[in-house]
């Protein structure tokens, strides 16, 4: 099975939906990743993606053949905020979205982590959605997620690989992977180098193919997501540059393979 090829909003903040539409397909994409929109970060009130509106956008993703492999929300277990991630978890449920990205953040206790999580893990079952727990924050390396995600034990929690914080982490890829690997439904991928920021695919320092390889050889069949951190940094290059070279890179190893 080939793995859809997906990027996030974050990267292209100036886009509206038509825009987005038309580039996924002219870029060569799969599927996109939803993570703001223009200028409304909290996704379930930005005009495409209301209730009322919800139906009508879920046919234009349809009809120009395009996946919304997740939906990231601003859901964070050291602050609970649960009606946050309930409303993104209606949203994917309503877009046909498997996932619902979550971060960490730096809990002030275990008990708060784990109790939190578990709110957030039944609010995802509740909507018939799964969510993903970024490599991020105090849960930037794959043996804190993957030891939470033990202890949570919820069946609606996975992982999500960024596969740019567990390495600047120093911990081995290898290492991350094999952590991951049982609960791992999604992926980011960004090249950088350390110190100076992001580049395009191949420009950087991250070893990005050697950590999708594992993932892919491992039976990994979920998105393989870029996360363009353009919304956080503008002075990276525009979308209309990144996006293509990224997929273009992408979509030449994997014929490699």
């Amino acid at each position: 099975m080939t793995n859809p090829l997906a990027f996030s909003t974050l990267g292209c903040p100036a886009w509206d939906l038509d825009t987005i539409l038309t580039n996924t397909v002219a870029f060569g994409y799969d599927a996109i990743e939803l993570r703001g929109y223009l200028d409304v970060m909290d996704l379930p009130l930005a005009a495409p993606f209301t209730p009322e509106n919800r139906i009508e956008t879920r046919r234009k993703l349809t009809d120009a053949g395009i996946a919304v492999c997740c939906v990231s929300s601003s859901g964070v277990i050291a602050q609970g905020n649960l009606d946050h991630v309930k409303s993104h978890c209606e949203l994917a449920r309503d877009l046909g979205a498997p996932h619902v990205r979550i971060f960490g953040g730096k809990p002030e206790s275990r008990e708060l982590a784990l109790n939190n999580l578990a709110a957030f893990g039944d609010a995802a079952a509740e909507a018939g959605v799964s969510l993903v727990l970024e490599t991020h924050d105090d849960f930037s390396t794959g043996e804190t997620v993957a030891t939470l995600l033990s202890e949570a034990a919820h069946p609606a929690v996975f992982s999500l690989w960024d596969l740019h914080h567990p390495y600047r982490q120093g911990e081995a890829i290898e290492d991350t992977h094999r952590l991951l690997a049982p609960t791992l439904r999604h992926i980011h991928i960004k090249d950088g180098v350390e110190g100076k920021g992001y580049t395009l695919l191949g420009e950087g320092d991250v070893p990005v193919f050697p950590m999708l390889a594992l993932a892919l050889d491992s039976g990994y069949t979920g998105a393989i997501s870029l996360e363009w951190e353009k919304r956080w940094h503008p002075e990276l290059p525009e979308p209309e540059l990144a996006f293509p070279q990224y997929a273009s890179a992408v979509r030449a190893w994997l014929q490699t393979r």
